[in-house]
């Protein structure tokens, strides 16, 4: 009996020695897990929206909220293959001054359809050689670059026009640059937009809803405050001024 009643008398201590206040707080324990599980949901979705847009600001985003999400892996993968490093160029003078250098060249656009020929011709595919250097573009520089043991930026010195239009040889394209990118605005400006296409990129924003104030080819206050709207939406960088991809995608929401 003594056997018996032992247990029984450690079990009725232990329950008097145990504080009132440490007994757990179960609202508290339920609110964590369910948060946990809204923070899982919330990751899960901006991956499988990154693989959807499957762009390098796209998994860069999810990166930036999410950097120990259970996806990181993933989303680092993803951006290898698209050629581009995992940590996006600094913003600072290494970025702005490769992007800038390479506005110095004044390129014109046959000139840079010619270099996205050139590189697609000896290994590095641009895409379409429409005068856009947007993500494609700018992935094929980086990974010839990189090969090239050059300092891989993604832009490109008068130098390196000169080196590419030797690797691919005569017949692709072989106009020479003299001597002599970056935040958005300097990609927009690299874009070179005719008065036509900037007036074009305001209707489309207008039709899309977002108001420019007009559509007179300037890109004043109102537009910028369009574009940025615009790419709020879309869920990219918001700068309000437009970029090589961000082009092709106005377009391609709004037929073209």
């Amino acid at each position: 009996m003594w056997k018996t009643r032992l247990p029984l008398l450690l079990a009725a201590s232990l329950a008097v020695a145990t504080p009132v206040n440490a007994e757990p707080d179960f609202g508290k324990i339920v609110s964590g897990i369910a948060q946990s599980l809204i923070n899982q949901e919330l990751d899960r979705t901006a991956f499988v929206e990154a693989q959807r847009l499957n762009t390098v600001s796209a998994y860069r985003n999810y990166l930036t909220k999410f950097p120990k999400g259970a996806f990181r892996v993933n989303a680092e993968q993803a951006l290898a293959k698209l050629g581009v490093p995992v940590n996006p160029l600094p913003t600072g003078g290494g970025y702005h001054s490769a992007a800038s250098i390479e506005a110095s060249i004044g390129l014109s656009r046959t000139q840079r359809i010619q270099i996205q020929k050139q590189l697609t011709a000896i290994g590095y595919a641009t895409g379409v050689a429409d005068d856009l250097w947007g993500t494609n573009t700018r992935s094929a520089i980086f990974r010839w670059q990189t090969a090239n043991k050059l300092a891989a930026t993604g832009y490109i010195t008068a130098q390196q026009v000169n080196l590419i239009a030797q690797q691919a040889g005569p017949g692709i394209g072989t106009d020479p640059v003299g001597p002599v990118a970056g935040n958005d605005a300097v990609e927009e400006r690299l874009l070179g937009l005719t008065y036509a296409e900037r007036r074009e990129v305001q209707s489309r924003l207008t039709s899309l809803g977002y108001n420019t104030g007009g559509v007179d080819g300037v890109f004043g206050a109102n537009t910028r405050r369009a574009l940025a709207s615009w790419q709020r939406d879309e869920a990219v960088r918001v700068s309000g001024y437009l970029t090589a991809d961000q082009l092709r995608a106005l377009r391609s929401e709004t037929g073209g």
